[in-house]
């Protein structure tokens, strides 16, 4: 997802064609190539999730980000430290002024495992809107997991973050 065209990514034939010339440009081994699930990423494309991406009034992929942020914000009794926040952000689109997070997860989970799965990542998206936010001057509206192999979406919301 860091190197396709997205205009490419609305049929099975513009995919295959897409993922050739990522493996011809070395993007991608030839393992790598016949290893991608192309209904992953053509679900993804179609979603809700993803028509946000195609008409986002900006976008971000594979945004990196290290940043000095004080230690308490994301460890009780860090208070007058410091810690190096690191990391990238898969996605990040901006719609009427303010920032979603999407990131991509591969867990091969659906139902209530799913919405578990979700809470485990809380404090990673937690991370990854406040640096947004440092970064970008903007607001972060949600924060999005989109998991690949289920097609599911969870989201949430900033003020939760």
């Amino acid at each position: 997802l860091q190197h396709v065209d997205y205009a490419k990514t609305d049929s099975e034939n513009a995919l295959r064609s897409e993922l050739a010339r990522l493996t011809q440009e070395k993007f991608l081994t030839a393992q790598q190539d016949e290893s991608v699930d192309l209904g992953c990423i053509l679900r993804l494309f179609a979603s809700p999730v993803g028509q946000r991406i195609m008409s986002a009034d900006r976008l971000w992929r594979e945004f990196k980000f290290s940043l000095l942020c004080p230690a308490e914000k994301f460890f009780p009794g860090g208070e007058g430290e410091s810690v190096l926040l690191q990391g990238v952000i898969d996605c990040m689109i901006e719609e009427g002024g303010e920032i979603t997070i999407i990131d991509y997860k591969t867990d091969r989970v659906r139902g209530e495992e799913l919405i578990s799965r979700a809470k485990g990542y809380a404090k990673q998206l937690e991370a990854y809107a406040y640096a947004a936010r440092r970064m970008t001057g903007k607001p972060v509206r949600e924060c999005v997991l989109y998991f690949l192999y289920s097609g599911e979406t969870v989201e949430l919301p900033a003020a939760k973050m």
